[in-house]
This record gives structure tokens, C-alpha cells and sequence, in this order.
């Protein structure tokens, strides 16, 4: 009799975890290349069972570029696209493709400016080769900003482009670029190697938010409880990333989930509590997405005007400002 109803109990149990499991709503997520500064909340989201708590199943897909990222959202191939920068999905929805701007993740560009050790300030960049993503991204937007700031124009030095951030800290070191764009931790990397600190590009472009989470709208409207759902357990995790008695379990986070270098996640978690990076409202702002009209205008889509209405779904993203 008693072997009889711990068999029954072992059943029933199996029972509950094979409805749990049924009952979690999948979520496929796109991330471009792997975990990074820039994702960290993800990677916490996983390791603290964020997700399983609220009952979703989140895959995340590694994405060679962006653009193919926000590609794939489009065409509903990911539901979600994590870490994205913001000009494109403007661009997106103006040109009335199935997306929304479901969060803000870093409010302002955690970029830094670098270059070759003899170039002490910005004005000194006349005429010298600088290096940033590409002519028609933020990191376009960003350096004119910053060359502004010394009186310099875009002409005034010679323009390079290469998309990734590695690839550019790779340009400097061969001495291709005086001067780069880097983001964390190779910012960090470059800095002690020699190289001078000229800026951080959020400190020149306050209102221009620099990434985002973008939904696939179809989806979103369709499965909005566990879009919700999945929203919550971000912003629980960027909540839990800037409380500070979490350093030392956030930073192992992501070492293990990056395979990076502690030391350059330490410096990491620091620059981005210091500059409050990441955007703990957990709603999008009209004024960011204004700025972010502005960029584009600025790249030449002078046809973009999307309202912040036109940008969110209601119901699951809330505006501010």
C-alpha cells in the first residue's frame, strides 16, 4: 500500500511538471553575435530563471548582423530582437513593417571615442582618419555630435567605416584609424594599451536612446501574455544588475555567459553604473523617439516620421515623457 502511493505521488508530480512545461509559451529572441555588456540583463534573465518563473520559454538565437536580425523579426523567422540600435527599427516602422519598439534598453550611446596616444582632444582629429559603423547608422549621428563639439565638421576629417566594434579596435592598432568609436570592455583594453579617452558619445547625444528591444508586431499581438511576460522578466533583470550588491554574481554572469575577462567586466559594470546606461523606467520615451527622428533626418530619410504612438503596441509598452 505504501509502495502504491508513493508510486501514485511520483506520478502525480511527473504530471505537474510535464503540464508546466507544456504551459510555457516559447519565445524565439535574436541577440547579434553573442551575450555582451550591452545584453547583460539577458544573460542574468537566464541564469536567475527569470523566464521559467514567469512561465516562458525564451530561445535565443546568436544573429551574424543587426540588419539580419531586424530582418528576421520582420518576417516573423524571430519573435523578439534583443540589443538592436534604434535608427533602423524607426525606419521600420515608418515604412509600415510588422514591428514595435517594445523597450529601451541603453537610454544613451556607451561608446567611447579613442585614439592613438599622441592625439590628446577631439579638434585635434582634423584631417586625421576616424572610424565608425557605417554612413547610414548612429554611430554616424554620434561622431558628428562629437566633432561638433570642437568646431570640426564631417568633412573636416576622413571617414572610415567598419561595422564591428572589433573590427575597428583591430584598425587602430594597425594605425589604419587615428581614432575609433569602441565599445566595453575593448574601450577599456584600448585605454590601457596607450590609447587616449577623447569622450563618451551618451554624454554628447543625451536624448538619443541607443538600444532597444523590438518585437515582431504580428506576434506580439497575437501571444501578448507572453510578451508581457517576457518584458517583465528583463526589466526585472536590468533592475537587478544595477543593485550593486549584486556586482560580483552579475559580473560572473556574464564572464560565463560571454566567456569574457573579469577584470574587463569589473571595469564594465562600473562605467555602466557610473553613467547609468541602462533604462530603468521600462517604458519608451516620446522625447527619445523624437531624437531618434531627428537622427534619422539627419542620415537623409527626411521621408521617416514616426510618432511614439506609431512606434509602440498599447497594452504592452507604455510611453513616457
Amino acid at each position: 500500500m505504501k509502495h502504491r502511493i508513493v508510486m501514485i505521488v511520483a506520478l502525480l508530480a511527473a504530471l505537474v511538471a510535464a503540464t508546466s512545461a507544456h504551459a510555457a509559451e516559447k519565445v524565439t529572441a535574436g541577440i547579434v553575435g553573442g551575450y555582451n555588456a550591452f545584453t547583460w540583463p539577458i544573460a542574468i534573465a537566464h541564469a536567475n530563471g527569470l523566464y521559467t518563473k514567469r512561465g516562458v520559454d525564451v530561445d535565443v538565437i546568436f544573429i551574424g548582423s543587426a540588419p539580419g536580425m531586424l530582418q528576421q523579426a520582420t518576417a516573423g523567422s524571430l519573435d523578439v530582437a534583443i540589443g538592436t540600435g534604434m535608427v533602423n527599427p524607426i525606419r521600420l516602422v515608418a515604412r509600415g513593417n510588422p514591428t514595435a519598439v517594445a523597450r529601451i534598453e541603453l537610454r544613451v550611446s556607451p561608446y567611447a571615442l579613442v585614439s592613438k596616444p599622441g592625439i590628446k582632444t577631439i579638434a585635434a582629429l582634423r584631417g586625421k582618419n576616424v572610424g565608425i559603423g557605417s554612413p547610414n547608422d548612429a554611430t554616424h549621428v554620434l561622431i558628428e555630435k562629437m566633432l561638433a563639439s570642437a568646431g570640426l565638421k564631417l568633412e573636416d576629417v576622413n571617414m572610415l567605416y567598419s561595422g564591428a566594434t572589433g573590427a575597428r579596435y583591430a584598425a587602430l592598432k594597425t594605425g589604419a584609424y587615428d581614432a575609433t568609436l569602441l565599445a566595453p570592455p575593448l574601450n577599456f583594453t584600448a585605454v590601457g594599451e596607450g590609447y587616449t579617452l577623447l569622450g563618451i558619445a551618451g554624454d554628447y547625444t543625451k536624448d538619443l536612446p541607443f538600444s532597444g528591444t523590438v518585437v515582431n508586431r504580428q506576434w506580439a499581438t497575437a501571444n501578448m501574455d507572453a510578451a508581457r511576460k517576457f518584458l517583465a522578466a528583463n526589466d526585472e533583470a536590468t533592475d537587478w544588475l544595477h543593485d550593486k550588491a549584486n556586482r560580483k554574481e552579475a559580473i560572473a554572469i556574464l564572464v560565463k555567459a560571454s566567456d569574457g575577462k573579469n577584470d574587463d567586466l569589473d571595469q564594465t559594470y562600473d562605467f555602466f553604473q557610473k553613467g547609468d546606461f541602462f533604462d530603468r523606467t521600462h517604458k519608451v520615451s516620446r522625447r527619445g523617439i523624437a531624437a531618434l527622428v531627428d537622427a534619422v533626418h539627419e542620415l537623409g530619410d527626411t521621408d521617416v516620421n514616426s510618432t511614439p504612438e506609431q512606434c509602440i503596441i498599447p497594452g504592452l509598452t507604455e510611453l513616457a515623457d
